[in-house]
């Protein structure tokens, strides 16, 4: 496909009480994407996690799933005040989902894949798009072990892949087991190149999925701190331009509703790039977010004529310069290097020299080149020089000034206002029956 609408969902986590409250919250951002005639329709890392709640039937999930209801923007009355005394008898009773989530994990795993096989198969054939489903922890179709995937459903709701996320968080680390590999997913619109979260930070991954023939770079993630959300921005136009390739990049926002305490916020500005010459701003950036905490969805058009057009005009075309076999020889190479010791670890390595002997000759101190001197500090003067007479036998003595550095003193934080949707959510959200 020569061009297409993409959307990029920017999703918050919630607790829905039934699969029928997920679904339905889905629908609201694939109506926005359909408004756009949008093909394909990218969710974020861990927005799955909203299909395991309705799955847990015990009482202190019960309790949570209430508490969540009761401080949405629509709740009703009766729901903030049912909320306001489900959040105490929680924190009395220690109520924790993540605990809940595990359990659920080890004995209900297949469960949990049958509905997400089938919730976003649905939703796929519905609209008539091609969906990157949110990812979550699920058993892998191939040899059944935990992991953080996410799928990719054809606009006839077939499952056409998936993707692992190979570098866990430590977060991730409670629940999953790491993948093994990256690969292309072959859909409608294109080859897709498909990275999870901390993978982005990785060069190799996106050089990879290039050399598969991947057409477009999709990025889900959910960043728990504004520096680790950086870093992953950062990542993805760094992999966008490395490659020369469209990106979409889907963020998860708002508190983490799975822990006792909700002490993880999650933030992001979820973006669509394009290699720097075909963006306005030349910045790599098509369209981006405005809020880091506000569900919604952005939409642009991916033009891949363009884009091949630019591959054979750039003045450094990295789409053809460095082949698959230039660069096997290349990291074949750095990899031998990698195998020998560092020079300076064989310094740190090597064994003290034996005592001399009393009869053996006196040996010279090896001479030290100022390289090898360690610095201190610096040090500036002044300039121009104090006035000397010239017949002066010594030179004026010069003025040195001193600074100490040191970091500079934090900001004192900011408080930070967390909006629950945006006005085009809200106004989908209008079109819908009040719960009661």
């Amino acid at each position: 496909m020569e061009r297409y609408t993409v959307a990029c969902v920017q999703q918050r986590l919630r607790l829905p009480a039934t699969i029928d409250d997920y679904r339905e919250n889905l629908r609201r951002f694939l109506r926005a994407a359909e408004n756009k005639r949008a093909r394909l329709v990218v969710f974020p890392e861990l927005g799955g996690l909203m299909l395991a709640p309705p799955l847990l039937g015990d009482f202190r999930a019960r309790l949570l799933k209430r508490v969540d209801r009761g401080r949405r923007r629509n709740a009703s009355l009766w729901q903030k005040f049912v909320g306001s005394l489900s959040s105490g008898a929680a924190n009395l009773l220690r109520a924790d989902l993540r605990l809940s989530l595990a359990d659920l994990l080890d004995v209900a795993a297949p469960e949990l894949w049958t509905q997400y096989l089938h919730l976003f198969g649905e939703l796929a054939r519905e609209s008539a798009m091609t969906i990157v489903a949110p990812s979550l922890y699920l058993p892998d179709p191939l040899d059944g072990v935990i992991r953080n995937l996410t799928g990719v459903f054809g606009p006839d709701g077939a499952l056409l892949g998936v993707q692992a996320k190979v570098m866990l968080s430590g977060e991730d680390e409670r629940y999953c087991q790491p993948g093994v590999n990256w690969h292309v997913i072959h859909t409608e619109v294109g080859a897709l190149g498909v990275i999870i979260g901390g993978d982005a930070l990785f060069p190799e991954v996106g050089r990879l999925l290039a050399f598969q023939g991947a057409e477009a770079l999709i990025i889900v993630a959910a960043a728990s701190s504004q520096v680790e959300y950086n870093k992953l921005r950062a990542a993805a136009l760094a992999r966008m331009q490395d490659n020369q390739l469209y990106t979409a990049c889907s963020f998860l926002v708002g508190p983490n509703p799975f822990e006792r305490r909700p002490t993880t916020t999650y933030v992001g500005k979820s973006a669509i790039f394009a290699p720097q010459e075909l963006t306005p701003r030349l910045n790599g950036v098509l369209v981006e977010m405005g809020n880091a905490a506000s569900e919604g969805v952005l939409t642009t058009e991916w033009d891949f004529a363009e884009l091949r057009a630019l591959w054979e005009s750039s003045e450094v075309r990295v789409r053809s310069q460095l082949t698959a076999a230039q660069a096997h020889q290349l990291l074949a190479a750095v990899h031998r290097q990698l195998q020998e010791p560092p020079l300076l670890e064989a310094k740190q390595q090597a064994p003290p020299n034996p005592p001399a002997e009393h009869n053996a000759p006196t040996q010279r101190p090896p001479e030290l080149s100022l390289d090898d001197l360690p610095v201190i500090a610096s040090v500036t003067s002044r300039w121009p020089l104090p006035h000397t007479a010239p017949d002066s036998l010594h030179p004026a003595q010069e003025q040195v000034s001193w600074t100490i550095v040191g970091p500079p003193a934090p900001a004192p934080p900011r408080p930070v206002r967390y909006d629950e949707e945006t006005d085009e959510m809200d106004a989908l959200d209008d079109q819908e029956p009040r719960p009661q």
